[in-house]
């Protein structure tokens, strides 16, 4: 069993002993399963999965399914043909406003939004909204607090009879809160819409018992490929799907659900959807609830020693080491920009994150740091012993 705190699985951090990486909400790296996984893909014969009926395309196919039920399983849904491989969160969560929004919203109606989350969230919605707004459509915020969660009395000021999809994140990317479904007032006729990308890997999710009919998922955010991802949606929705029977998958046993026959059109990436169906089997092997344990004793502890060190702010919640945690926080130092602070820390092999953290409205001080379960107590020490020489600087 692969164990928490442990490099042994990851090439990239083994080949740099000295690096404390702490980016892993941008990206994590591929452990040896995955790695392995891939290369046997492309080792193996070349066929494109179902184009023809030969039995390497066949068994290419078979492979592909088998991912896809893996997948499927490990997010939580009912049924695998909820599941489809997409290019990315991103990519899946422009499939949803473009092919699933338009017969959601066809007789009107109000998508709600934050604009403090990521703007691949926020802007396909913004953009069908402003395409649709002749039919009555209308794009409502809501809003987070200073510290990066949802202020239910001000969604339910946002919610009306008039909602019609709830667009929402379950882990913010910069915060790193959680969202609480059940805590908001969603209008019970609302078509949730939840963009998974922080969460998947870190938190079980169980989608089939959650408020989401909608979500989307970032692979390269656990342990999967590059650009590999999934987008859900419940059987339920399925009929409001736009698929392009010209574009749709061709030849022999290639329907599985309108879902996967809109989103999946065209040759599959079938060793993509192998590698990230290895990389859920590698997490399962450790046990996501095991995951966020550990995750949470890791930000509990630079929570308490970041606040010890004069000039800095931390820029979420305050951390329960008790309760599993999505393992990311964000923080500022007084006077500093968050480059500045980040090629400090750099300098001492710690890798973070600075920049506009993809939001709308860049915070020039704010740096993030995201734990993964190759963490340990070292790597956070070395964070804050980088952060208080950074902090003396100003």
């Amino acid at each position: 069993m692969p164990g928490l705190g442990s490099r042994q699985h990851f090439p990239a951090l083994i080949a740099e002993p000295d690096l404390v990486y702490l980016d892993a909400a941008s990206g994590t790296p591929c452990p040896e399963p995955v790695i392995a996984q891939l290369t046997a893909e492309l080792r193996g014969p070349a066929a494109n999965p179902g184009r023809g009926g030969h039995p390497w395309a066949r068994d290419a196919l078979r492979r592909f399914e088998e991912a896809r039920a893996t997948v499927a399983a490990f997010l939580g849904t009912s049924f695998p043909d909820e599941v489809a491989f997409t290019r990315g969160a991103t990519g899946a969560m422009a499939f949803l406003a473009d092919r699933w929004g338009p017969a959601a919203l066809a007789n009107g109606g109000d998508i709600l939004f934050c604009p403090g989350d990521h703007l691949s969230t926020v802007r396909p919605w913004l953009r069908l909204a402003e395409r649709m707004r002749h039919q009555g459509v209308r794009a409502v915020a809501y809003r987070r607090d200073r510290l990066g969660r949802i202020d239910p009395d001000d969604f339910a000021r946002a919610a009306s009879d008039r909602t019609a999809v709830v667009v929402a994140t379950d882990v913010h990317n910069l915060h790193g809160t959680r969202t609480d479904l059940d805590a908001l007032a969603i209008p019970p006729t609302a078509t949730v819409c939840l963009d998974c990308s922080q969460s998947a890997g870190r938190l079980p999710l169980r989608l089939a018992e959650s408020r989401a009919e909608l979500a989307v998922v970032s692979g390269h955010k656990m342990f999967g490929p590059p650009a590999t991802g999934t987008v859900y949606v419940r059987r339920d929705q399925h009929h409001r799907i736009a698929v392009d029977r010209a574009a749709a998958r061709s030849g022999p046993a290639r329907h599985v659900s309108p879902l996967t026959d809109a989103a999946e059109e065209g040759s599959l990436d079938g060793a993509g959807a192998a590698g990230l169906a290895s990389a859920t089997a590698f997490l399962d092997t450790i046990g996501l609830d095991r995951v966020g344990g550990h995750l949470a004793t890791l930000a509990a502890r630079f929570a308490d020693g970041a606040s010890r060190i004069c000039g800095v702010t931390l820029l979420g919640p305050p951390v329960d080491a008790s309760r599993p945690h999505s393992g990311i926080a964000a923080f500022a130092v007084d006077g500093q920009a968050g480059a500045d602070v980040a090629f400090a820390l750099e300098r001492r092999g710690v890798y973070v994150r600075s920049g506009d953290h993809c939001l709308d409205g860049p915070r020039e001080d704010a740096v993030r740091v995201s734990f993964h379960l190759y963490n340990d107590e070292n790597d956070v020490d070395r964070l804050l012993q980088g952060l208080a020489a950074a902090a003396e600087r100003d």
